[in-house]
């Protein structure tokens, strides 16, 4: 009997000195748990898990290097008195207050927000490959308060998702299955000595449909080229026919180029567009040099030898163009 007097004794005593439990430390209620205002530092580094659903996304502009997107932000963190991060979007460059709804509440132990936001979000766009790129929509989160050392994000987010909606929405363009995610670490560049900063980074893979281009662009161009390869059947003597349809292919390939790189910012780089129109002026103006050439020819009375260089160049010059395309293909999907 005195032993488990003895026994429930030190049990009590045990209860009483015991230090509280996380959740009583951590949380006295969602008020105190999930508020909004935030502490300036945390004893120890608190991991924070991020979602994004994509409602819509419009106006993909190239010119700018933006895109539009509607979309849900979630934030989970377990309950620390006075703490909630302050996230951003890195690469935020308007938001539309319209929509905005902040959304603070406790769920299961964890504190969650959620936020209703439309922004403007700045992306590099990589045109190598254009008119059949595929390009990767980005939306970067970091925090604006806690380093690294402070605050960490969770490997893997809450949502990732695009509404089945988006993905018939946006002309021109073909929506991923799926959103991407990574978090890295890295230091903050604005000042030496600078912590390292947690970043989110959500990816929307997105692919250029094709079709529009190869019609409108592509197919006048080739048809544009083989009528200036019709020079090759004109007779030498005829140079006055000759030039000018070979100087109407030329001005109608490069009024085509302005329509279509009208819509594209001023690059660094040579698109795979800009290559086949490159070879295309290329092939209509050496179709002018043989045909001033083999009317040269002609006048010198070498009328046989005219007569092979233009059936020559009616084999010569298909070939190498096609040649020059596949070259440039080559070049701009291996950079």
């Amino acid at each position: 009997m005195s032993r488990r007097v003895l026994t429930v004794f030190l049990g009590a005593i045990a209860w009483l000195v015991a230090p509280p439990s996380r959740a009583a430390t951590t949380c006295e209620g969602p008020d105190a748990c999930c508020g909004t205002a935030a502490t300036e530092k945390v004893a120890l580094p608190q991991s924070v898990a991020l979602g994004v659903a994509v409602q819509s996304i419009h106006n993909l502009d190239e010119k700018v290097g933006g895109w539009d997107v509607d979309y849900y932000l979630y934030e989970k963190w377990l309950p620390v008195p006075g703490f909630t991060p302050q996230t951003e979007i890195v690469n935020e460059t308007n938001r539309q207050d319209s929509l905005h709804f902040d959304l603070v509440e406790l769920k299961g132990g964890y504190c969650q927000r959620s936020r209703h936001l439309r922004s403007t979000l700045r992306v590099e766009y990589d045109l190598r490959r254009f008119p059949f790129d595929r390009q990767n929509l980005l939306m970067v989160l970091s925090d604006a308060q806690f380093d690294s050392s402070q605050l960490n994000y969770a490997d893997r987010p809450t949502v990732a998702d695009i509404d089945s909606f988006v993905r018939s929405q946006l002309s021109g363009w073909q929506v991923g299955q799926a959103v991407s995610f990574r978090r890295e670490s890295r230091k903050f560049t604005g000042e030496e000595g600078s912590p390292s900063y947690d970043y989110a980074t959500f990816s929307v893979p997105v692919e250029r449909q094709m079709e529009f281009h190869v019609t409108k662009y592509f197919l006048p161009l080739f048809i544009i080229v083989v009528v200036g390869f019709c020079t090759f059947w004109i007779d030498p003597d005829d140079l006055n026919t000759q030039v000018s349809i070979g100087v109407t292919c030329l001005l109608a390939a490069i009024a085509l180029q302005f329509s279509e790189s009208s819509r594209l910012p001023e690059v660094a780089y040579l698109t795979f567009a800009d290559r086949v129109y490159v070879a295309c002026y290329l092939a209509i103006a050496l179709t002018l040099v043989e045909c001033v050439y083999t009317n040269s020819l002609v006048r010198k009375k070498h009328r046989p030898a005219a007569s092979l260089v233009q059936h020559r160049s009616r084999v010569i010059f298909p070939c190498v163009l096609l040649v020059a395309v596949g070259v440039g293909a080559v070049l701009a999907f291996r950079s």
